[in-house]
């Protein structure tokens, strides 16, 4: 392991280098409906179908590609994964700037998705040289630099757009994207991984029955669980801020910020306190299945709450409690296998979470059009209690011991 300085300077370089290219990533978010209208004659339909495509593209293919980037590093190594991964964001980058077919804008959404896996590589690769006794704060720490990015990204690009134009936004974020990848292989070290003991042992945890019992299936289930909770509001909450609550534009933007706000504020501070409780031996299980709860209880009441203020407070809250859970989630199954499988299990992870957000996306759409916007808070609200009843259902059987040493007492 490194020293202490060391691994601290690594991880404040892939905290850097990570804010900002999530920034990158999510400057276009927003716009592609208003970039689609300008490419070409299209309807409103085509615009918003081509527009739901583009957007939900990269999450498909990734939902396939995450594990199989999570073990090629795990048996490669991870800093080539992060190479790799900023590599194909620059190139399908590039090609969005030079190709105006949307047609073709699809496909390279795909494969942007199929070759990206930065979220998995970072986070492989940061476990990899973090002490155990502080990888909750680690993995809390680039939850915040996504959470920034996702904050920063979407005001960065509409100003770009607005002085610039819509193309502004895929070339800046193509030159970055390049310098960032240039940034990762010049400052960032490779972990040091035993190619002997992986060549005998690698995916035996996968390959084993008992990586796959309750506790592995129940974590990818809350996290997929939660995430298509929190993905489900997305595509018709600015329409229930300003049709039901008589909003403006500028309070969508403020109340969207302000869950991801919090999330950047809190998480490292979540995985910090998660590590304290864990390097003393004690439950953390309750913890979570409390968060879970209280976003249960927080989506339930957006469903009755009728003023924009009350709204604001149940968002604060409701990024204070997300703040904790994905990265706790996340380390919790990467301990699962060994520390040579820690890039597979993060790749089930992210599958999961990818996968909820594809789903959380068409449900709330349908949810919406079907049964309106209380509806919709309201089925949020009862997949965040499946999760909690998943993990209090880890806590009656048995102890999850982690191959540390490490005990969580259930």
């Amino acid at each position: 392991m490194l020293q202490i300085k060391y691994w601290k300077n690594q991880l404040h370089i892939l905290w850097l280098g990570q804010a900002v290219l999530m920034t990158m990533l999510a400057m276009s978010l927003p716009y592609w409906p208003l970039y689609i209208a300008k490419l070409g004659k299209y309807t409103n339909s085509e615009i918003h179908f081509w527009s739901a495509a583009i957007y939900a593209a990269p999450f498909i293919t990734s939902v396939l590609s995450s594990p199989l980037w999570g073990k090629i590093g795990d048996k490669h190594g991870y800093k080539p994964m992060v190479i790799r991964a900023c590599l194909g964001l620059f190139i399908t980058q590039t090609l969005i700037l030079f190709f105006s077919n949307v047609v073709l804008i699809f496909i390279f959404r795909l494969l942007q998705g199929l070759l990206a896996g930065f979220i998995v590589a970072a986070q492989a690769w940061a476990l990899a040289i973090t002490p155990k006794e502080a990888q909750g704060a680690t993995m809390g720490k680039l939850q915040s630099a996504t959470a920034i990015g996702n904050l920063l990204g979407p005001l960065l690009g509409g100003v770009i757009a607005s002085f610039f134009g819509y193309h502004a936004i895929f070339s800046g974020s193509s030159l970055i994207c390049a310098l960032i990848t240039i940034f990762f292989a010049i400052f960032l070290i490779n972990p040091i991984i035993e190619k002997k003991t992986i060549h005998h042992t690698i995916s035996t945890s996968l390959a084993s029955p008992s990586a796959w019992h309750i506790t592995v299936i129940s974590f990818l289930l809350v996290i997929a669980l939660m995430q298509l909770a929190r993905a489900m509001i997305t595509p018709t909450f600015s329409l229930f801020v300003t049709e039901q609550l008589g909003g403006s534009d500028i309070t969508v933007g403020i109340l969207y910020a302000a869950t991801g706000f919090m999330v950047f504020l809190t998480a490292s501070f979540w995985g910090g306190f998660f590590d304290k409780r864990i390097n003393k031996g004690y439950s953390i299980h309750f913890i979570i299945a409390l968060l879970l709860l209280s976003c249960s209880l927080l989506q339930f009441l957006h469903a009755y709450v009728a003023s924009l203020s009350g709204i604001f407070i149940l968002r604060i809250l409701s990024g204070i409690c997300l703040g904790a859970l994905l990265p706790i989630l996340l380390r919790l199954l990467a301990e699962q296998g060994e520390s040579y499988e820690r890039g597979s299990f993060l790749g089930l992870g992210n599958s999961a979470n990818k996968l909820g957000n594809l789903l959380g996306i068409l449900i709330g759409a349908y949810m919406e059009l079907q049964f309106g916007y209380a509806n919709s808070f309201l089925l949020a609200s009862l997949l965040y209690l499946i999760g909690a009843m998943l993990i209090v259902m880890q806590m009656i059987p048995f102890k999850l011991k982690l191959n540390r040493g490490l005990t969580y007492e259930s």
